[in-house]
């Protein structure tokens, strides 16, 4: 990555928490989804750092931030960001959420508010997991809910026992289009692997219950939902997603143009398209 260097700052819970920082400007901060890493976003830090100063952040226990015996739920990830955002002193930032990311952001602004937050990015994440018998198969669509409860603690089980590594392995692959590079994916499950998969159990089991629905119509900031048509979320959950944000737009990339869950490695090409031509319209804005 050229031009990336490294950082890191202590919360204080004791953790020190990695970043990858390149470029100059407004802040743009990037966070990845369940068990991926800051480095994933190596298209991005490499293209947008000609205009803005992007941070790409490892919660605790991911990537190269420390792996310490606690605090791997949501809330508690929203506090290291809030951190994190302070010890780098950003102001007016445009946070970017992939996956798990958007379930940060979103827990966040419920516990922080918007207060210093110029500009969001939520990219393919379902807004409640779990399905429940009073909800219809449509609203089951809209929130990406299509497993049970006793589904999401097997899931766990398998991915925080023996059988992990090659069980994460086969999750992540299976959120992928067959165009995807071998040598690729290979990478992006040797940084998977390095979430202790007990760890990443316990967090796959507090993303899966979380439910931010109330959430989305108090969004206040311009918002930008990006999803891909060929994800296993399905084709309803971001326009049902932006369709709760006051004033929210939607860019949605098409199956057959690596429209898959991870977009932003498959084509990142339109997927930075998205995100620049959304964060211009702020910087005029704000002119």
């Amino acid at each position: 990555m050229a031009n990336t260097v490294s950082g890191s700052i202590t919360t204080k819970d004791g953790v020190t928490l990695h970043y990858l920082e390149a470029g100059h400007g407004r802040p743009l901060v990037l966070l990845p989804g369940w068990s991926q890493t800051a480095s994933q976003f190596h298209k991005q830090l490499d293209d947008f750092s000609d205009s803005y100063r992007c941070l790409a952040l490892d919660y605790r226990g991911h990537g190269e931030s420390a792996r310490p015996g606690y605090g791997y739920r949501v809330s508690r990830f929203a506090m290291d960001l809030r951190e994190f955002m302070q010890a780098c002193e950003l102001q007016d930032v445009i946070l970017l959420g992939h996956s798990a990311g958007c379930a940060v952001i979103w827990s966040y602004l419920d516990l922080f508010g918007a207060t210093g937050i110029r500009g969001l990015i939520f990219c393919d994440q379902m807004i409640a997991r779990i399905r429940r018998p009073e909800w219809s198969e449509e609203e089951c669509r809209h929130y990406g809910a299509f497993v049970g409860g006793d589904e999401v603690l097997a899931q766990a089980e398998l991915v925080g026992g023996l059988e992990g590594p090659a069980k994460s392995a086969e999750f992540l692959a299976s959120m992928l289009t067959s165009e995807f590079s071998e040598a690729e994916l290979l990478q992006m499950i040797q940084e998977s692997l390095k979430f202790p998969r007990p760890a990443a159990a316990q967090l796959l089991l507090g993303v899966s219950y979380a439910d931010y629905r109330d959430l989305l119509p108090r969004i206040t900031v311009p918002t930008l939902c990006i999803g891909g048509a060929g994800s296993h979320l399905g084709p309803d959950v971001m326009p049902w997603i932006a369709g709760q944000i006051p004033g929210a737009e939607l860019v949605m990339i098409a199956a057959e143009a690596g429209g898959s869950h991870f977009m932003y490695l498959e084509n990142p090409q339109a997927f930075n398209a998205a995100v620049r031509d959304f964060c211009a319209v702020i910087d005029a804005a704000n002119e």
